[in-house]
């Protein structure tokens, strides 16, 4: 059977739209979007089901950033991944709903900061860092840390408690990520 992705590139080599050479890494970065949006699609729907669409969003602008750039635990086939993220997302969601004293709350986030400002960031099979690459990921982890503790302090501040909340949430679940890998 002819995957999809396949026969869209041999359209784009056979009307000259990209180099034959280059068909491989078109091919791979088709499949990459695929997996992408089916996992945003399905983020989406369990996000849905909870009726937290908007909580999924603030916590995932926070998450996806310093987890690209502190790295953490990747499961080792895509079905796992796909199993493991809508499942880690749907645990978010709960957990974001639960009434969780704001003491402990704040002293998760503490601990979280200092999990991602030592410990990032973490490179893994698939994608192994150089020297430059660790100091260029760990600079960067540490700014997009400041300005979720300077946002969640700032919401806090005005009394947006809830928006606070999940920002921290988001600092979290990629502070976990971490402590897994």
């Amino acid at each position: 059977m002819i995957r999809w992705e396949e026969t869209f590139v041999e359209k784009l080599v056979s009307n000259e739209m990209i180099n034959a050479k280059e068909a491989d890494l078109y091919k791979f970065g088709i499949e990459c979007l695929a997996l992408k949006t089916v996992h945003c699609i399905s983020y989406l729907c369990i996000a849905a089901c909870f009726r937290m669409v908007p909580e999924l969003i603030v916590i995932g602008c926070t998450l996806i950033p310093l987890r690209r750039s502190a790295g953490g635990y990747h499961a080792k086939t895509k079905m796992g991944c796909y199993i493991f993220s809508c499942c880690y997302i749907a645990i978010i969601l709960f957990v974001s709903k639960a009434e969780i004293d704001q003491v402990l709350l704040w002293g998760a986030f503490a601990l979280s900061d200092a999990v991602i400002f030592f410990k990032s960031p973490v490179d893994n099979e698939n994608k192994r860092l150089d020297r430059e690459e660790v100091v260029h990921f760990r600079s960067k982890a540490r700014y997009l840390l400041i300005l979720a503790n300077a946002g969640c302090l700032a919401l806090t501040a005005v009394h947006f408690y809830y928006m606070g909340n999940l920002i921290r949430y988001g600092v979290l679940a990629a502070a976990f990520l971490l402590v897994l890998s």
